[in-house]
C-alpha cells in the first residue's frame, strides 16, 4: 500500500545511508555525485552503458512509502552495489537458462552479445556487472544459438531492397555481398538526428573520412572528404587527387568528428599507399571524377569507423539525401569547419540542373547521366569547397548499415547557393569499384 506523504515528508534523499552513498561514490574508481534530492514520491533512473549512448543498460523506478521510505532505498542502492561488483571480466558464469557455460567479458569483446545488439538493439545474455562504463555480460561459450542463426536472418534482410534483388550470395554482385557484411557489423542508432546544417554526432556517419595535404607549410591540411568502402580502401573524387599544385594527399583521417590537429594523430590518420583514377577521367573537363585510395595498412572498424554500401540502382533516390563536409561554411569568408557538418537536399532533375550549366566549357555535354544534382531550393544547404569528395547519402532510419552512398561531391556554383550542387553518381560506377576494391 502507498501512503501520500506531506509536505514536509517529500523531500526524500535519494542515495540512502552516508555508507552505502560511500560504496558508490568509489565503485571501480568512479564517483558518485552528493545525493539526490527530490521532492517527488517517485523517483526514475536510467543508467547507460557508454557515454555513446549506443544502448541502454537499465531502468529504475522507485516509488517511496510513507514512513518507510529509508529502508527501501538503501536496499536498492545495495542491490546496484552487488550487480555491480558481482562478478569480474574472466570470471565463469551461466549466460541464461538456455547456455550454461560462460565467461565474464566487457559486451564490446562478446561477439555473441554484440551480434545481438546490433540486429536486435539489445542481448539477453546475463550481467557480470560493469567495467568503468561499459557493461560486462556472461558471454556464452558456444555462439550457435546468438550467433549464427542470427547472421543467417539478418543476411536474408540485407540485399538491395531497391532494386528486389532476392538472389542468392553466388548470383549477388561484389557490391551487395560487402553491404551485407556493413549491415551484420553496424549498431543501429536509438534516435534520429534531425538535419539541416547542424553538427554531426560521433558514429553518426563512421564511413566519413578527411583527405590530408602536406604542403610544406608544417601539418596536414584536410582540404578534401571520402568514404570508407572497404578496410582498405576510400572513395574521393578525382580532382581532389589529380590538383593544380601537383601536391596528392597522403593520408586520411577517420573515425571522427572533430577535425583536430594539423600533425599526424596514429589513433585516426592511416597513410594512402595508392592512388587510382578512374580511367576516363580527364582534368579538362568535369566528368567521371572519382578516384579510388588504397590503405597502407587496414582499418580497424568500430562503432565509430565502418565501411558504407553502394548504391547499385541507377535510378534517382527518392529517399531522404544527407551530404557531410569539413568544408567551408561562408562563401564570403575562407571559414572552414573544424566539426563534421551535415545537411539534408533534395534530388534535381537533370534537365533542371542542366540548365543552370549551360556555356559551361568543362561541360561540354551537359549534366550526363554519370552524374547526379542535388540542393536545397532554399539556398541555404549546399556542399561548399572542401567538401568535394564527400558522399552524398541515401540515409535509412534502420541505422548506417543499411545507408548508401549515391554520390560523391564534384563541383557546384558556390556556398549556400540555390543552384544545386554535381555529384558522380556512383552506381554507374560499381562495375569499376569492384574490379579494383574487390578484384577476387
Amino acid at each position: 500500500m502507498v501512503h501520500n506523504p506531506t509536505h514536509s515528508q517529500k523531500r526524500h534523499r535519494i542515495g540512502g545511508s552516508p555508507k552505502a552513498c560511500n560504496h558508490l561514490r568509489n565503485i571501480r574508481g568512479h564517483k558518485q555525485h552528493t545525493p539526490y534530492v527530490t521532492h517527488k514520491n517517485s523517483v526514475k533512473f536510467k543508467f547507460g552503458s557508454s557515454t555513446r549512448r549506443t544502448y541502454v543498460l537499465l531502468h529504475l523506478y522507485f516509488l517511496a512509502k510513507f514512513k518507510m521510505w529509508w529502508k527501501p532505498i538503501v536496499f536498492v542502492n545495495i542491490f546496484i552495489i552487488n550487480s555491480i561488483i558481482s562478478q569480474d571480466v574472466g570470471e565463469k558464469c551461466m549466460p541464461n537458462n538456455q547456455v550454461f557455460e560462460g565467461t565474464c567479458k566487457e559486451v564490446s569483446q562478446c561477439e555473441a552479445a554484440m551480434q545481438a545488439i546490433r540486429n536486435k538493439r539489445n542481448h539477453q545474455f546475463g550481467r557480470c556487472g560493469f567495467s568503468g562504463f561499459e557493461e560486462v555480460v556472461c558471454c556464452p561459450h558456444t555462439t550457435n544459438k546468438f550467433g549464427d542463426n542470427i547472421d543467417r536472418k539478418t543476411g536474408d534482410n540485407s540485399g538491395d531492397n531497391r532494386t528486389g534483388n532476392n538472389s542468392n550470395d553466388k548470383t549477388r554482385r561484389i557490391a551487395e555481398r560487402e553491404c551485407r557484411k556493413i549491415a551484420a557489423n553496424s549498431i543501429a542508432p536509438l534516435d534520429l538526428h534531425i538535419l539541416g546544417g547542424e553538427a554531426a554526432s560521433l558514429g553518426e556517419f563512421p564511413h566519413m573520412v578527411a583527405l590530408g595535404y602536406d604542403r610544406g607549410n608544417g601539418g596536414f591540411e584536410f582540404d578534401c572528404g571520402g568514404s570508407v568502402l572497404s578496410n582498405t580502401y576510400v572513395l574521393s573524387a578525382a580532382h581532389c587527387v589529380d590538383t593544380l599544385d601537383r601536391i596528392e594527399p597522403t593520408i586520411i583521417r577517420a573515425g571522427v568528428v572533430e577535425i583536430g590537429g594539423k600533425n599526424f594523430n596514429s589513433e585516426s590518420d592511416v597513410r594512402i599507399a595508392e592512388i587510382v583514377i578512374n580511367p576516363r577521367y580527364t582534368r579538362k573537363e568535369k566528368y567521371h571524377d572519382l578516384a579510388l585510395l588504397r590503405l597502407e595498412k587496414p582499418l580497424q572498424f568500430t562503432s565509430t569507423l565502418n565501411a558504407i554500401c553502394l548504391e547499385t540502382n541507377d535510378e534517382d533516390p527518392t529517399e531522404p539525401l544527407t551530404i557531410t563536409g569539413w568544408g567551408k561554411v561562408n562563401n564570403a569568408r575562407d571559414t572552414r569547419s573544424t566539426t563534421l557538418l551535415k545537411a539534408n537536399v533534395t534530388v534535381v532533375q537533370r534537365g533542371n540542373c542542366t540548365e543552370s550549366y549551360t556555356n559551361w566549357r568543362k561541360l561540354p555535354s551537359g549534366i550526363s547521366p554519370d552524374q547526379l544534382c542535388a540542393g536545397d531550393p532554399e539556398g541555404i544547404r549546399d556542399t561548399c569547397q572542401g567538401d568535394s569528395g564527400g558522399p552524398l547519402v541515401i540515409t535509412s532510419e534502420e541505422g548506417q548499415g543499411k545507408n548508401r552512398l549515391v554520390g560523391v561531391t564534384s563541383f557546384g556554383r558556390g556556398c549556400g547557393s540555390s543552384i544545386p550542387g554535381v555529384y558522380t553518381r556512383v552506381s554507374r560506377y560499381v562495375d569499376w569499384i569492384e574490379s579494383v576494391v574487390w578484384p577476387n
